[in-house]
């Protein structure tokens, strides 16, 4: 494993501090997307290459969840109700 140099280090939290900053001062989704990615980008820097946080998000952001395991059973039948 490699280690990013100082100045490595230093320009990405700079690059993530003036993002941080940006999304603060608009308070503009699109800048709070930007910031998100240059804080992974600095996050990145510290950790290995497999360990790496991913910069752009999933293509799907949605948890699905099978009714069996979020209901007691028996309640299928009666939609949640409780007697």
């Amino acid at each position: 494993m490699t280690t990013a140099s100082t100045e490595n280090q230093i320009a990405a939290w700079e690059r993530y501090a003036e993002a941080k900053r940006r999304a603060d001062r608009t308070l503009r989704f699109e800048d709070g997307a930007d910031a998100i990615r240059a804080w992974k980008e600095f996050a990145n820097v510290f950790l290995p290459e497999d360990r790496q946080l991913p910069l752009d998000a999933p293509r799907h952001t949605v948890a699905i969840f099978p009714m069996h395991k979020t209901r007691m059973s028996g309640d299928l039948s009666r939609r949640g109700h409780r007697e």
